[in-house]
């Protein structure tokens, strides 16, 4: 798939372009949190002394980090899937955003708890009512403690109502209502995409909705972020770009609707003009056999840094 590929402008200045780009939104929020630890500003100063002598430390709750939404939270990949089946075993999936985010979070609290809820081929639909068809075949990082049929939010809920303490909460859910529009309803005909956009939108944005006011009502203090979507077919399903856009505006109304923060993939994964495609190439695996919409290592990796920056700024 590589080779078919065409570039406007050397390969090597857009990747080197888009990697440097990258690098600064990764490490940012590694600053931030990293003098956020020593409580400090990240510029460099005298070491903090710790509390005055006398005064009494009292020790802070646990602190805990929820993920929820599809295979993206999972940490999932084709190729590594292929290569455990049929026994899976999610400790294997250890490379996705909520690893590489929970990484920048125990810089400040290294006893952190992360409590991953991913379920590949979630949707909206299947999130709020249940199941998740993936869990009836194959283990998930935390198993519901409704059972396998049970579904994603009341897992959530009930994890929150036991753990008030919760203070970080990440959701992305809705890719695969999109494509299933995309790839089973329209069998990728831009005409039909395009026709059946705005019944997708709203049935997105219903079931977000609803997801949110529900977290929301359950932990009213914890940080939630939510991600958003990016195209990883590019150029290859005409307009993807601008649908994606219209969806992830739609989204962030959602999030914006309960106090929650939105991080946009769409421009790292999705930059305008030549560097679509090596972009594409490079935080994806859609430019391996598999042609896998997963991100690769460094595209989840991406994906921590985006929710990191709207975690600590």
């Amino acid at each position: 798939m590589a080779s078919r590929l065409r570039f406007h402008s050397s390969p090597l200045a857009s990747i080197a372009v888009l990697t440097t780009m990258l690098a600064a939104i990764w490490l940012a929020p590694v600053a931030v949190a990293h003098g956020r630890q020593h409580g400090r500003p990240t510029h460099a100063g005298p070491p903090h002394s710790g509390p005055p002598q006398g005064r009494p430390t009292h020790p802070h709750p646990q602190r805990s980090y929820l993920a929820l939404g599809d295979s993206l939270a999972f940490g999932y990949s084709q190729a590594k899937f292929n290569s455990l089946f049929p026994n899976e075993n999610p400790a294997a999936f250890d490379t996705g955003y909520v690893d590489d985010f929970a990484h920048l979070l125990r810089i400040g609290h290294p006893t952190l708890q992360v409590i991953n809820d991913g379920c590949p081929g979630e949707t909206t639909e299947s999130f709020i009512k249940g199941p998740c068809a993936y869990q009836l075949a194959f283990p998930l990082h935390h198993p519901y403690v409704g059972g396998p049929t049970s579904s994603q939010l009341s897992d959530a809920l009930a994890y929150l109502h036991a753990n008030p303490n919760t203070n970080t909460i990440t959701l992305d859910i809705g890719a695969n209502d999109a494509l299933g529009v995309i790839e089973r309803t329209c069998e990728k005909k831009v005409e039909c995409v395009i026709k059946e956009a705005p019944a997708l939108f709203a049935h997105i944005a219903t079931n977000l909705g609803v997801i949110l006011a529900d977290l929301r009502g359950a932990d009213p203090d914890a940080t939630i972020v939510v991600l958003g979507l990016y195209n990883p077919f590019g150029e290859k399903l005409p307009g993807g770009d601008a649908l994606t856009a219209q969806l992830n505006a739609v989204m962030s109304q959602s999030a914006s609707t309960v106090g929650a923060r939105f991080a946009d993939p769409l421009p790292v994964f999705n930059p305008p003009g030549a560097l679509e495609a090596p972009a594409i190439c490079l935080l994806t695996n859609m430019c391996t056999p598999l042609e896998d919409i997963h991100p690769t290592d460094l595209g989840y990796a991406v994906l921590a840094g985006l929710i990191a920056r709207q975690y600590f700024f």
